[in-house]
């Protein structure tokens, strides 16, 4: 009967997955999952900028356009950058295995148009020729799941289409391969089932396009042209990041539902944002930008608050970064230019003087490797560039397969979320009873040296008590003086405030309330929200994020309602 019942929890876990998101809890009725009381109402009004799971993954949510975000520094998140191969051919499209244990890539040799498959440990060694795919190979996108298929890209008469390679007995066959179109540079969704891919029809702009494993449900994805080779799904499997030019003709990154609503811009600036990665927890984004002058490999957590420039005119207009399962790396292709002082370069020793595959490589010292100049950007903005066939202009001598291996926790901001919230008695409350509300806050993000947790009253109730497990616990009435977003007003309504100092990472506060309805209305409102102050910016983090209701002091807030 256990075993039965696992299969069951599975079964729905998966079927949770695969619906669209019109069939899945919206993110506003999530809330009914913690708030106890069929009574209890929630105003539809606010929003978060990620969905939610058990396994705390989380993913940016239509909508939400991120900001430019604070510049950190990279010694606050790379540890050291690791060139795995250190050869004249071009080493191409690097991708990891599942366990990790394995980068699989492509060699472009100097005097031959066709690339040869390869495969090495993550540390740079044991390389071998795999022959994966090989015959018109343009590149590898992404290994499924279970690591038994590879999706790649191949080119005749300059005509791309997308392949799959069963990596247990080598056999490669087509997924999308229309004559009429360029296809290919796909990613596969988290469950392995469904891939987005780029898709150029003849004399129109690349787009974006998602379709089954055996090919069958092939779908355009929003409007947008010009999309990068480069994209990905968040952690969920529920929305797709990909970079696409605007009207101003520069590349930023976008985001879209897997079918094909909420399309949204995510960044807006003056430079180039392309090929974009998430993390496994879907944290952060790995992206290649011109922002600097250069293509380089940069991160931003997906609230838009940082940034950080993490290679020094190391990454090439091809850079596709991916992450390594466990987050902890990113491999991408790029040029030992020698400038890279922000942050400790190593060299693997592993292929210096290696014979691989009965060819020797004769080296070359990375002074002798031209650095990109920055008229190489302009590739990027050439409405001339082949996105489909991207490899041939990747096949600069020199490209390496290099690792960007980041501290074990990049700077985590505060992240306040209400996870609770209790009215007793739950419904039938009386004009002549109270009722006691219960709020409960927890910090998943990293340590804050402060927060709180609000709750006030519109209808006027009276407070008949509070107390809480922070520091503090104030209660303001109405006339009062209290600080308010833009600075101190009189209360027009009563509030209480829990005050917590050194909130740190995985805490919970509570907030017990217990109020007297105001006997002159029908509806008893309340209005809740939670902060976090981020000890980098010195500014608060708040849940929610953004809302169409305001409480008295200017923030967005929650709002709950019991009919009396």
């Amino acid at each position: 009967m256990k075993e039965i019942l696992k299969a069951l929890c599975l079964l729905m876990f998966i079927v949770i997955l695969v619906l669209p998101v019109e069939a899945v809890t919206n993110e506003l009725s999530w809330y009914g999952n913690f708030t106890e009381g069929s009574g209890l109402n929630i105003t539809e009004n606010a929003s978060r900028n990620y969905f939610d799971s058990g396994s705390g993954l989380i993913c940016i949510a239509a909508g939400k356009t991120t900001d430019d975000g604070e510049i950190i520094s990279a010694d606050d998140v790379v540890e050291e950058i690791t060139f795995l191969t250190d050869s004249p051919e071009s080493e191409l499209s690097p991708v990891w295995t599942p366990d990790e244990d394995y980068i699989l890539y492509t060699v472009k040799r100097n005097d031959s148009d066709s690339l040869e498959s390869y495969r090495m440990r993550a540390n740079g060694s044991e390389i071998e020729r795999t022959g994966t795919g090989e015959g018109n190979l343009t590149g590898f996108s992404d290994i499924n799941p279970r690591g038994t298929e590879l999706i790649l890209t191949k080119s005749i008469d300059s005509q791309s289409g997308l392949y799959l390679a069963n990596l247990e007995n080598g056999t490669v066959f087509s997924v999308t391969d229309d004559p009429q179109v360029s296809e290919g540079w796909g990613v596969w969704c988290r469950l392995g089932r469904k891939i987005a891919y780029t898709q150029e029809p003849e004399d129109m702009p690349s787009q974006l396009w998602i379709v089954d494993r055996d090919g069958s449900n092939k779908t355009r994805l929003g409007a947008s042209e010009n999309v990068g080779i480069g994209k990905d799904w968040c952690p969920l499997g529920l929305r797709i990041i990909y970079s696409a030019k605007d009207l101003k003709d520069t590349y930023d990154l976008w985001v879209i539902d897997f079918y094909g609503t909420n399309q949204a811009q995510l960044t807006n600036t003056s430079y180039n944002e392309w090929n974009p990665s998430f993390s496994p927890d879907g944290k952060w984004i790995a992206y290649v930008s011109d922002e600097g002058g250069s293509p380089d490999i940069w991160i931003k957590d997906i609230e838009g608050n940082y940034r950080a420039k993490l290679t020094n005119n190391t990454g090439s207009p091809d850079s596709v970064p991916k992450w390594s399962p466990d987050g902890s790396k990113i491999v991408f292709t790029g040029y030992n230019t020698g400038d890279n002082s922000t942050v400790n370069i190593t060299d693997t020793d592993t292929i210096n003087g290696s014979n691989i595959n009965g060819s020797n490589f004769d080296l070359i010292n990375s002074s002798d490797i031209n650095a990109m100049d920055d008229s190489n950007i302009s590739a990027i903005n050439d409405s001339g560039v082949d996105h489909m066939n991207s490899s041939d202009r990747a096949a600069i001598n020199g490209s390496d397969i290099i690792v960007i291996k980041l501290l074990f926790e990049p700077y985590n901001p505060p992240s306040p979320k209400i996870t609770g919230i209790k009215v007793d008695p739950p419904e039938g409350l009386s004009q002549e009873g109270n009722a006691t509300i219960s709020i409960t806050v927890t910090n998943e993000g990293g340590n804050a040296s402060e927060g709180n947790i609000s709750v006030s009253f519109p209808g006027k109730e009276k407070i008949e008590s509070a107390e809480g497990t922070g520091s503090i616990v104030n209660i303001y009435s109405e006339g009062s003086s209290v600080q308010g977003k833009d600075g101190e007003i009189t209360a027009q309504y009563p509030l209480v405030e829990l005050v917590e100092h050194e909130w740190n990472t995985g805490k919970e506060e509570t907030l017990n309330v217990t109020v007297i309805p105001n006997n002159e209305t029908e509806e008893f409102v309340f209005f809740v929200r939670a902060g976090l102050k981020d000890n980098r910016t010195e500014t608060y983090r708040r849940d929610p994020l953004t809302s169409t209701e305001k409480d008295q002091q200017g923030f967005d807030v929650y709002r709950y309602s019991l009919n009396l």
